[in-house]
């Protein structure tokens, strides 16, 4: 990325004696949205703010089966004929049609060859390759073999019973378009048409940085005032269903100094960078204050709960773009799905627009004017009319487990009564 600066000249003629001077300020962001009257930005603003910030990644070539699940930067052709060659569709006897038409009674049985002699006929089973000069196949219930014959019982046409070469798929055939996303059912097309690599974008490498003092592994015998970390976990799994090659990075520590060497030391391997923390002041504003020494930032109240504050940079000398989630773990996991999920899509040259459902709701819903409000819910495809409830639990990772969408209520909206209809994010496939 290149760097976001002014170049300013002090003075247009140097003096005699002296060499001209140029002044280059300290580089900065582009100049942000402007906040609403209360101070705040809003969502989408800040949505678009954070994707002007990064570019998708530069694509290069990739064998199949690593470029699963990839954008593709190419459109691709098939480059052979699929079937490759004329096959039989029934057990039968490959042969010429103008050797059995008008009087001829019967023709000679040979063995299998690579090319059909006239006035002969060879077996065949149905899927088995022709030999060439074959135009047609002769079911077996349309002749009888005797004597080291085949006599005709019934005639064929023309290309009857077979299955002619690129009848499924001819050269020059589109199968996959720039922008398409190479599935599995894909890979089978693009091996089957004699293709084995593609031009794609690579899957963006996401960094999860936990920090605190505080913090302990899973599996760790915790002490007085511990805790296990958690949100680096459901991130870093998060940021793996969109799409990303994830690293977790725990630092088990609030040092400004200790957060900036493990913070550079993941440049070299980051697309993105993602901070979690645990739910203490210190914690978030060590990551803040080793952010800011580090690169060019951004904090904002953002119109929007739970996630009020959202803090962004880019760090280093190639400006890795960062992302700091807040503390409280619902906080945490509401920040990543409406900001950081639309950055790796950017990243991974994917839509950054979500699948939104409008379903009905079957709890009251309540939200203040002014403020996005993403509420945690459980949303029910099953019928023809989607329904989604409410989900609120004290343990929030219970609450986050359960839920499977999330219910948007816009700033415009204070109310939803049950039966009326929510917009909603769906979590997973559905």
């Amino acid at each position: 990325m290149a760097l976001f600066g002014r170049k300013k000249s002090v003075s247009l003629v140097p003096e005699v004696g002296e060499e001209e001077q140029v002044d280059v300020a300290s580089p900065t962001l582009p100049e942000a949205p402007p906040l609403d009257a209360n101070g705040m930005r809003g969502v989408a603003d800040h949505v678009s703010y954070l994707l002007s910030l990064v570019s998708p990644l530069k694509p290069f070539g990739m064998g199949l089966l690593e470029a699963w699940n990839q954008v593709m930067c190419e459109d691709i052709d098939s480059m052979i004929n699929v079937p490759p060659s004329n096959t039989s569709k029934v057990d039968g006897y490959a042969v010429r049609v103008a050797d059995i038409g008008g009087d001829v009674e019967s023709v000679e049985l040979v063995g299998a060859s690579d090319r059909l002699a006239p006035h002969t006929a060879v077996p065949v089973h149905a899927g088995d390759i022709l030999p060439r000069g074959a135009t047609a196949v002769l079911p077996t219930a349309f002749g009888s073999r005797s004597d080291g014959r085949l006599r005709i019982i019934d005639a064929v046409g023309e290309g009857e019973y077979v299955r002619a070469a690129g009848e499924h798929l001819a050269i020059g055939t589109r199968l996959l378009s720039e922008g398409d996303v190479l599935n599995d059912r894909a890979i089978g097309m693009m091996a089957s048409a004699g293709i084995d690599r593609v031009l794609v974008r690579p899957r963006p490498r996401v960094v999860v940085v936990s920090s605190g003092d505080e913090l302990v592994e899973p599996g760790s015998q915790l002490r007085h005032g511990e805790s296990t970390d958690s949100n680096s976990f459901m991130i870093a799994a998060a940021a793996r269903a969109a799409g990303a090659t994830v690293f977790r990075v725990a630092v088990h520590s609030s040092d400004p100094a200790a957060l900036r060497r493990t913070i550079t030391d993941q440049l070299i391997r980051a697309d993105l960078l993602i901070s979690t923390t645990s739910g203490r002041r210190e914690d978030y504003e060590a990551v803040s204050q080793a952010m800011s020494e580090l690169g060019l930032t951004d904090s904002v109240d953002v119109a929007m709960s739970p996630g009020r504050t959202q803090t962004f940079g880019l760090i280093g000398a190639e400006q890795v773009p960062m992302v700091m989630l807040p503390g409280n773990p619902v906080s945490a996991y509401v920040s990543f799905q409406a900001f950081v999920w639309p950055l790796i899509r950017r990243l991974a040259g994917a839509s950054e627009h979500r699948t939104v459902l409008r379903a009905i709701s079957t709890t009251p819903l309540s939200s203040v004017r002014g403020r996005t409000q993403l509420l945690r819910g459980r949303l029910d495809t099953s019928s023809s009319v989607p329904t989604v409830s409410r989900i609120s639990d004290p343990h929030a990772m219970a609450e986050l487990s359960r839920c499977n969408a999330l219910l948007v209520m816009g700033e415009d909206v204070e109310s939803v009564a049950a039966g009326e209809h929510v917009m909603c994010w769906p979590l997973d496939e559905i």
